[in-house]
């Protein structure tokens, strides 16, 4: 009985998995779901599987910490030259801005947008020293994929600021 509901929640689940987050342009990863997310281009194709791996076909995905789906949104550049992820680190509550960049044999992962934001929130703000960074979200691409858009919001818990405080940034890619 249960593998007959446990199944069917399942398959209910992956329903939504490529669905709207922010926008058009920004998609849900749920959790135990393959998904597949072609470039604006349509030459290369992001792909997630089942256990939260993930790759483009024909190159290699190089991490510096691993995924950890269910709460991660993606994005690609309009221009197929990078995509983003908003990597909720398994909860939801938080959010990692990861930008990844795709070069001519590889695909890398570039924290200075994500470390710039941080930065930049920390000091306008006048964070303590003891205060988790704030949480980084990617909502969308500007002028044809030359910028990126970015909340950056107070944590949850132990904030940098009051739990209301957030920004908005346009950020040259």
């Amino acid at each position: 009985m249960c593998a007959e509901f446990c199944s069917a929640g399942f398959a209910q689940n992956c329903k939504s998995s490529g669905a709207p987050a922010w926008n058009e342009s920004v998609r849900y990863v749920v959790a135990d779901c393959a998904a597949e997310f072609p470039s604006p281009n349509k030459r290369l194709l992001l792909k997630f599987a089942s256990d939260g791996t993930m790759s483009i076909k024909g190159m290699t995905v190089h991490l510096s910490v691993g995924l950890t789906v269910p709460t991660i949104m993606v994005s690609w550049s309009p221009r197929s030259d990078a995509f983003f992820i908003n990597d909720g680190e398994g909860s939801g509550m938080t959010s990692a801005f990861r930008l990844f960049r795709i070069g001519a044999k590889r695909t890398y992962e570039d924290k200075a947008i994500e470390k710039a934001a941080v930065s930049l929130y920390r000091r306008r703000i006048g964070c303590n020293r003891s205060a988790l960074d704030p949480d980084v979200w990617g909502f969308g691409w500007g002028d044809g994929g030359k910028q990126i858009y970015l909340l950056v919001q107070a944590t949850v818990h132990e904030p940098c600021g009051p739990p209301y405080g957030f920004i908005s940034l346009v950020v040259r890619t």
